[in-house]
């Protein structure tokens, strides 16, 4: 692991869209306990289907084991 990493151009290139998949998946399940069960994306409410989180979530884990694996590994 290096010492510079957190500069690194390319780890920032794969954490921002494991950041953004962290905050929409936190903005799906914040959406559960609300009335109607909808988020918001770009200002259009989308009501929230049952494959949503799951596949968020699958997706939010892949990016971030990306992102380590890349800090670990050298890159």
């Amino acid at each position: 692991m290096r010492s510079d990493w957190i500069s690194d151009p390319v780890l920032w290139v794969i954490a921002l869209p494991a950041l953004a998949a962290s905050g929409l998946l936190a903005q799906m399940v914040l959406s559960l306990f609300r009335c109607c069960g909808a988020f918001t994306i770009q200002g259009r409410p989308v009501q929230l289907k049952w494959w949503m989180i799951p596949v968020t979530a699958t997706a939010c884990a892949l990016f971030w084991a990306l992102a380590v694996l890349y800090v670990v590994l050298g890159g």
